[in-house]
């Protein structure tokens, strides 16, 4: 996927920065989560505390780690984040989240991610990094620049035969529709698998560690910087209606696949799944 860069009031945005303000970001905190992680699966074990509040807590701390990189390199951006946004006076905004995978975290599992993307106002994605502290993968893109993992650039590989895909699905709070999904799926692809973090996930279909994703009912902090990993690996994201180059689609089902599995993937999900209500694209049409 090519691009050329967006241009801001203030001139033509650096994609080159904006990428490694987010490494930077993502991997201070991703170091920030991993440190609280032995201690929150130590008292989740050992006293009465909710689980909530243990993630709440790790959240906060990595979301400061994150944003003091922002507040320190990017100081006039805004900022789209799960634990609380704040307004900017330019032309990126950033969309952070600091812990995405809460229960695999806090079992000491591997499926989990601290994402961070820089975005254009209409929704046009910059620069993404998905890092996975506990498997230590860091995957990176910017926008025409490829996608790259632990320093090596990683076209996307995936198989063309649905029936040998491997396929992630997401987390999905319609119990009926995740239900139908999976006895849709499972007769026809090669495996399933359904991990704690949308990001993650999105992250191993750009490496070829998966080949596919369905994840419904996102935000764009679940998914904006894995989106951009897959587009720029050469792979397709959309969700029931059609491809959103360039961005996450504004329903906030995603669907991310090589382009030989998308359409036969779409076709199979629209079965058992009602179109998404139309939504305005856009950073403030997704800010819910």
């Amino acid at each position: 996927m090519t691009g050329t860069p967006p241009t801001s009031r203030h001139g033509a945005v650096d994609l080159d920065e904006l990428l490694d303000v987010a490494r930077t970001a993502a991997r201070t905190g991703g170091r920030t989560a991993a440190f609280r992680r032995r201690r929150a699966h130590r008292l989740f074990r050992e006293d009465d505390t909710a689980l909530h509040v243990l993630v709440d807590e790790a959240r906060h701390e990595a979301d400061r780690a994150i944003r003091a990189v922002l507040n320190r390199q990017r100081p006039n951006d805004g900022v789209l984040g799960r634990e609380r946004s704040t307004a900017g006076c330019t032309d990126v905004r950033w969309i952070v989240d600091p812990i995405g995978g809460s229960v695999d975290y806090l079992y000491e599992r591997p499926d989990w991610a601290v994402s961070v993307a820089a975005a254009a106002p209409g929704g046009t994605l910059l620069a993404g990094v998905v890092s996975e502290p506990a498997v230590g993968v860091l995957t990176e893109a910017r926008l025409g620049g490829g996608t790259v993992t632990n320093d090596d650039p990683v076209p996307l590989p995936g198989t063309r035969d649905l029936a040998r895909a491997l396929v992630e699905i997401g987390p999905d709070g319609r119990d009926a529709a995740a239900g139908r999904t999976i006895d849709a799926l499972a007769a026809r692809v090669g495996g399933l698998r359904r991990g704690g973090s949308t990001a993650a996930a999105l992250a191993r279909v750009a490496t070829g560690r998966a080949d596919a994703l369905w994840a419904p009912d996102l935000k764009p902090w679940d998914c904006a910087a894995g989106v951009l990993l897959v587009q720029e690996a050469g792979g397709t994201v959309g969700d029931l209606v059609g491809t959103s180059p360039r961005t996450w689609p504004g329903s906030g089902d995603v669907l991310a696949a090589a382009p030989a599995l998308w359409g036969a993937l779409r076709e199979l999900l629209a079965e058992v799944h009602p179109p998404p209500t139309p939504v305005r694209h856009g950073l403030a049409a997704t800010d819910r």
